[in-house]
């Protein structure tokens, strides 16, 4: 039996054919490549987004660089007004020696006086103090606490007690009456402490 394909045949399976590469062309060049030029849009301001970004970075880079330099120098300039906290004895010696020139400056004679261990004062600092027994005028105790004020370290008077060491009840009968006052002064340093950093 012999199989005789007829013209009407012929041209309804070549129209099969090309009605399967048309759908198959469809589905998967030209739909997926429709659905890519629609999201292009939204693609696109991402992408303007991302580059704003990234701009926003490279101006910010050298700024931030500028910024962490002050503040390093900032903080190096601090760092070298504190007693240095290192070793304490040291330390101590310091705080004695800055109040000592302070008295000289104003002729003030150091009576008793009592110098503290470190003690800590919170996480970042430890604090030594220094107490003073003294006997002196009005005058000479002002200059040296504006000389304590003026010292080139940081230094707080914690305490200041002054009371006159003469108490007059009637004129002087002869002279002048004596302006002395006694002073309990407590004069304090902040010294920062070391920060160790782990060797790993």
């Amino acid at each position: 039996m012999s199989f005789e394909l007829r013209e009407r045949d012929r041209r309804a399976i070549f129209i099969l054919a090309a009605a399967s590469t048309i759908y198959v062309l469809v589905s998967y060049a030209v739909l997926p490549a429709i659905d890519k030029l629609s999201q292009a849009p939204s693609r696109v301001s991402d992408t303007e987004e991302q580059l704003r970004k990234y701009r926003r970075a490279l101006i910010r880079k050298g700024h931030h660089t500028e910024q962490l330099q002050q503040a390093r120098k900032n903080v190096a300039e601090a760092e070298a007004r504190f007693i240095r906290g290192d070793n304490p004895t040291l330390a101590s010696v310091e705080l004695q020696t800055i109040v000592e020139e302070a008295a000289k400056k104003v002729n003030l004679d150091l009576g008793q006086r009592n110098v503290s261990p470190a003690r800590k004062k919170d996480d970042a600092f430890n604090e030594i103090t220094i107490a003073l027994a003294l006997e002196s005028t009005p005058a000479q105790i002002l200059g040296f606490l504006a000389e304590i004020r003026k010292a080139p370290k940081y230094l707080t008077v914690r305490s200041a007690q002054m009371a006159p060491a003469q108490i007059m009840t009637e004129p002087p009968k002869k002279g002048d009456f004596m302006k002395t006052i006694r002073a309990n002064i407590t004069v304090a340093a902040p010294i920062p402490v070391q920060i160790r950093k782990n060797a790993d």
